[in-house]
């Protein structure tokens, strides 16, 4: 079989050929992208096994550490993919504001307080550098969203007004938080932070419908990796469940915030990777048939 053969079957197995192929046979700019993904997962793998063996306490602690090397691995991805097409469509601005948005005020309590840090010695540095990272990432490709790449930037579809929680969520950080950083301002920034974290993909989930699949800028590497990353946080915070409970007893408030809100990121995030893969496994055309000249329409069954 043929690459050109390869590039018409949306076939997950053989996409990982297709990948394959092209880093030992492909065009030279394919290439380069391919192997700078695969160095990109090795640099991690090797960053993380060093933070394991070296800085850790290996328990479930590090779940949370390893969440945010993923994300910073989503954005770079992201990024890359933008840079190597020149392309930024499909790409949700508004969901990387979110993010933006998100990363300073989670910053503004990790750098301060640890009470929502991992308790090994990750916690003193390499989480906070995982998000300082991933704050850099997320303003470049911001710059490529809207200047870099701006003609390709399809703000027709990024429609949602995602800005209208931001105050609402503002306020309920303010009277519903936790309280493991003691403190009523640190404890209201953070789960400020977790509120943006939990709509920060409506934005893009948005987009990815109303543009029926076709998100051409996207990477099922960052889909993916967002996921995995909102999947360990939750898992981290589901096995701490117990130990957030009042030491008097009493109903668990902040156990149930947490894992809440935590499995409403995996579940909005796990819908988002469901509807890139089955769009981008089946083609548009496939899944919804030609889209609509406006408004926003629901995926219909798959033909068969």
């Amino acid at each position: 079989m043929t690459q050109k053969d390869l590039s018409k079957t949306r076939s997950p197995i053989l996409r990982i050929i297709e990948f394959i192929d092209e880093i030992l046979s492909g065009k030279a700019a394919k290439r380069r992208e391919n192997v700078t993904i695969v160095a990109s997962y090795a640099c991690m793998l090797l960053c993380t096994g060093v933070l394991w063996h070296e800085y850790s306490d290996r328990d479930f602690s590090f779940l949370i550490t390893l969440a945010g090397a993923s994300q910073t691995l989503a954005f770079f991805l992201l990024m890359h993919k933008m840079k190597s097409h020149k392309n930024a469509a499909g790409i949700s601005s508004k969901t990387l504001q979110m993010y933006v948005l998100m990363l300073i005020f989670r910053l503004n309590s990790t750098l301060v307080k640890n009470g929502y840090l991992p308790v090994d010695s990750t916690g003193d540095w390499a989480y906070q550098a995982c998000d300082l990272t991933s704050l850099l990432l997320v303003f470049q490709a911001l710059f490529y969203v809207h200047k870099r790449y701006k003609d390709t930037y399809q703000a027709q579809h990024d429609t949602l007004p995602i800005w209208n929680a931001v105050l609402p969520l503002a306020l309920l950080a303010s009277v519903l938080h936790g309280d493991l950083n003691h403190n009523w301002y640190f404890d209201t920034v953070w789960t400020f932070s977790m509120y943006l974290d939990t709509v920060a993909m409506l934005p893009q989930l948005w987009m990815l419908v109303a543009k029926g699949g076709a998100v051409e800028a996207l990477t099922s590497h960052y889909v993916a990796l967002i996921f995995f990353s909102r999947f360990l946080t939750f898992s981290f915070w589901y096995t701490g469940f117990a130990e957030l409970a009042p030491e008097n007893g009493g109903f668990n408030k902040m156990g149930w915030l947490l894992c809440g809100c935590h499995g409403l990121q995996m579940a909005l995030s796990g819908d988002f990777m469901y509807n890139y893969f089955k769009w981008s496994s089946c083609g548009v055309k496939t899944c919804q048939g030609t889209l609509p000249s406006q408004g926003m329409v629901l995926p219909v069954a798959m033909e068969v």
